[in-house]
Order: structure tokens, then sequence, then C-alpha cells
């Protein structure tokens, strides 16, 4: 079988550039990348490491939770000590973990991109109860099949894993999306899928405004928990 050649992509072109073979070699070789980071999401869960930047959170509210912070690792990562039962789990994705408490409830989501061109880290407080809009008939995956339901404003809890309130309209199926292109402007699709997309958000802003009610203080991610 002929050897495959390099593939000159704009990682391998700045490893190179560094005077980083090893990387180069990562970067020119097919699934090199998708290795590196899933390579990084390994070494990180069996760490006792979390990342030093907190996305839309505070090392206070962290600190808050039980967490206690050591020495600095590098510029994206810091030592820690979880609350007892608490872990680090993997998603299905490589750059996406999770930070479950002693009850099995994910309190946070943590981002680890581990390529060597573009390294970088954060985490994310989840609080108890969230919203949004979802097909009547849930989320499929690997399949487009969802865009056939109706669809529902909806409000869940983490703690409990369910759906506790969900708007009693329901919105049809979602209309074709036009072509996006330089003349999807004049599309006369464009106007109805626009106009689907406001009903959708009016279902969203519903189930907001049901947790503002039943639960004031909903978007603090310490709120509720216990």
């Amino acid at each position: 079988m002929p050897e495959e050649k390099m593939r000159w992509t704009p990682a391998v072109v700045r490893a190179l550039m560094d005077n980083d073979l090893e990387n180069a070699i990562i970067a020119a070789t097919p699934g090199g990348i998708e290795a590196q980071e899933a390579k990084g999401q390994r070494d990180f869960l069996a760490s006792t490491i979390l990342p030093k930047k907190c996305a839309g959170c505070s090392r206070e509210q962290l600190e808050a939770i039980g967490i206690e912070f050591g020495e600095d690792v590098d510029d994206l990562f810091v030592q820690v000590t979880l609350p007892s039962g608490w872990i680090k789990t993997a998603t299905d994705h490589s750059m996406h973990s999770e930070l479950r408490d002693e009850k099995g409830r994910i309190r946070a989501g943590i981002f680890y991109k581990a390529a060597f061109y573009d390294r970088r880290a954060d985490i994310h407080l989840w609080p108890r109860f969230t919203c949004g809009v979802e097909p009547v008939e849930g989320w499929k995956q690997d399949t487009c099949d969802y865009h056939e339901s109706e669809w529902h404003g909806v409000a869940r809890d983490r703690d409990r894993g369910e759906i506790i309130w969900s708007t009693a309209h329901l919105l049809e199926s979602e209309p074709e999306c036009p072509p996006y292109d330089a003349s999807h402007k004049n599309n006369p699709i464009r106007e109805v899928w626009l106009t689907w997309i406001d009903r959708k958000d009016d279902l969203h802003r519903k189930a907001r405004e049901w947790l503002d009610e039943q639960y004031p203080k909903w978007r603090d991610p310490l709120a509720y928990w216990d």
C-alpha cells in the first residue's frame, strides 16, 4: 500500500514553524488531532485538576459548593480537591466533560480542547432548573427526525432529571428552512420560517416566566440544590 502523503494543513504548518515535529506528525496523521483531544480528555478525567477559567460563574461560587483550590498546574489548569463523592465524567464528545456531585447530578460542565494549536479550557456551573423549547417526541441522536415533531416550551429539574412543566400550547413541526444564498431574502419560505422561529421563542419566554414565578432564584447555580 503506498504511503499516505503528508496533509499540509494549517496545524501542520504551525507545528513545523515552531520546530514541533511531534505535533506536526500528529496533525498530518488522519484522525491524529481527534486522538490527541480524546487523550487530553482521558488524562484530564484521571487527574485532580479543573480549568482555571470560569465561564459565567466565579471561583468563589466553586468554593461555595466545596471545591478547594491548590496550586496552578499551567496556564489552563489548577489543582483541586473535590467534595467527597464528586467525580468528573466524560460525555460522548472529547471536548466536553461533566462534574457530578455525590448524588450523581451534573453540577458543572467542563470544556477542554486539547489540540496543541488551540489548547483551551473552562468550567461553568449549571443551575438546578433550566428551560427551553424541545420536540414533544424528544431529541433523537444522529437524526433530524425531530423536525417532524411538534414542539413545546419546558422547564427541567436537574435534580429529578425530568420535565417539571411544559406549555399547554404546542407548536407545529418546523417548516422548511430557506436555502442560504444571495436570493434567500426574497424567498417566501423565509417569512414562514421566521414567523415560526418567533413563535418558538415565545414558548421559551413562557417557560422562563414560569420558572421566574415558581423559583425566583433559578438562574443562581447555587440555589435549590439542597
